[in-house]
């Protein structure tokens, strides 16, 4: 084969698509193949969900002191798919997704963390943020907030316009706030206004923001940010009825109005001046 031919050869080899190379084989002995871009699972791992589904089904029937158990069960049973199919992410990360959320169920927070965590790092773009986001709730329902915050923070930047990248936005500002760290949660507030789609997710950030200046005391403020909260219907007016009566119904339900209200309210006096005319008619 002369120099030219070789060429030839090579080039054309390098022409050529790849060939789906399959995975190693699962603990039920067939390799498993990926499809369209979807991770694989395998014939093994299909039956073991479903023998996990069957065990969490007589969860529907039980109410009270018997549903905890049977949560501890089937957690347990996605828990061991989990451990069986660690080299198989469709299945063990849909798994460890699924006992996260009986876990938490059950009332296991530390459980359900682990696993929300385990589902994020098998399969990152089916579980990651959603993952993390789940395993910072847990550690914000156990007091942890700095690890809460980086938690959020990691979620929040695999996908930062997402709608769970501003609930996460919304809570890190709200254990801000609840850590007395006013003046930092306000920033917060107003980044995670910025970062808001218009309408109800301006409306919900406007709401937070507003009680923040209230608790400041800068009740002004606390006016500017309701009023913006109320040109979201102005620019929607160009959207469905349904829709403008459905930002109107999130303006009148903003828990931030009534609040300014009342502070207003006692600021000047009126409460008081309203006892004293009510005493002074019981007097006559």
């Amino acid at each position: 084969m002369n120099a030219m031919w070789k060429q030839f050869v090579c080039v054309a080899l390098m022409a050529l698509p790849l060939v789906a190379q399959e995975t190693p084989p699962t603990p039920g002995g067939e390799p498993a193949k990926a499809v369209a871009g979807k991770p694989a699972m395998s014939e093994a791992g299909k039956k073991a969900l479903a023998v996990a589904k069957d065990a969490s089904l007589p969860l529907r029937a039980l109410r009270g002191p018997e549903r905890a158990p049977a949560l501890e069960a089937a957690a347990s049973a996605y828990d061991k798919v989990v451990t069986d199919f660690g080299g198989e992410p469709a299945v063990a990360a849909f798994a460890a997704m699924t006992a996260g959320d009986l876990w938490r169920q059950q009332g296991s927070l530390p459980l359900a963390e682990k696993a929300y965590l385990r589902a994020a790092a098998l399969d990152g773009p089916r579980f990651g943020q959603r993952g993390l986001m789940s395993a910072g709730d847990m550690q914000r329902r156990q007091k942890r907030v700095d690890e809460a915050m980086a938690t959020y923070t990691k979620a929040i930047a695999l996908d930062p316009g997402s709608s769970r990248a501003q609930e996460m936005r919304l809570w890190q500002a709200r254990l801000l706030q609840g850590a007395s760290k006013l003046d930092e949660a306000i920033v917060a507030f107003q980044a995670a206004l910025e970062s808001a789609d218009p309408g109800s997710q301006v409306i919900e950030a406007c709401n937070f923001l507003a009680l923040a200046w209230i608790q400041k005391g800068d009740f002004d403020a606390a006016g500017r940010a309701i009023e913006h909260a109320e040109q979201a219907i102005a620019a929607a007016a160009d959207e469905d009825p349904q829709t403008v009566e459905r930002l109107k119904k999130a303006i009148d339900g903003m828990s931030a109005k009534k609040a300014l209200q009342r502070a207003r309210d006692a600021q000047n006096g009126v409460g008081e001046d309203a006892a004293k005319l009510e005493a002074s008619r019981d007097g006559k």
